[in-house]
């Protein structure tokens, strides 16, 4: 049993990076089957045994992020944002590749979508408790403002700022410590 799970492993693993080399040239709507599976040097069988079509290897793809973000997310405090942030590098580290194609290069937008959507619900609920004077509207607003500007000063920010200078930012203006005023 666990060589035919290693050898799964190893098949979805080289359909995934095969797809993702491909993307780097061209929609997913234009890359075929059979482009996937030369690349990867596997007959399309052995693609058709895991996957219907290449939209469905991508979603594996973005799920493989999304489960990594759901990981990272699972060690930091939804109120702490400097966690947070440690959060979003730890998985775009741990899938960088990926990262920088579907979400830096705008490929599949809506993983960062699904990201920010998937801390949600967690941080709404521990702000509501902590910041009692708090309307539902403004813990919406501060969760909308802080969820995108974090994930967007990491993937903007990516190869442009160290990661202790983003993690230093953040922490100032969390704590108030930042004066664009002197």
């Amino acid at each position: 049993m666990k060589k035919s799970d290693a050898r799964v492993r190893y098949t979805k693993r080289v359909l995934k990076e095969s797809l993702l080399k491909l993307l780097k040239g061209k929609p997913v709507n234009k890359v075929t089957v059979k482009e996937v599976c030369e690349l990867a040097e596997l007959n399309r069988a052995t693609f058709y045994a895991h996957y219907s079509d290449c939209y469905a290897l991508m979603e594996d793809i973005e799920q493989e992020l999304i489960d990594a973000f759901r990981e990272a997310l699972k060690y930091s405090n939804t109120f702490d944002v400097t966690a947070l942030i440690e959060a979003i590098y730890i998985m775009v580290e741990q899938h960088e590749e990926a990262c920088r194609i579907l979400i830096f290069n705008g490929v599949s937008p809506s993983v960062l979508s699904r990201m920010i959507d998937l801390a949600h619900d967690s941080s709404i609920n521990y702000w509501g408790r902590h910041l009692s004077h708090a309307s539902e509207t403004e813990l919406e607003m501060l969760y909308t403002h802080l969820s995108n500007g974090l994930m967007n000063i990491v993937i903007g920010g990516y190869d442009k700022y160290p990661r202790k200078d983003v993690v230093q930012f953040v922490n100032k203006v969390v704590n108030g410590t930042l004066s664009l005023y002197k």
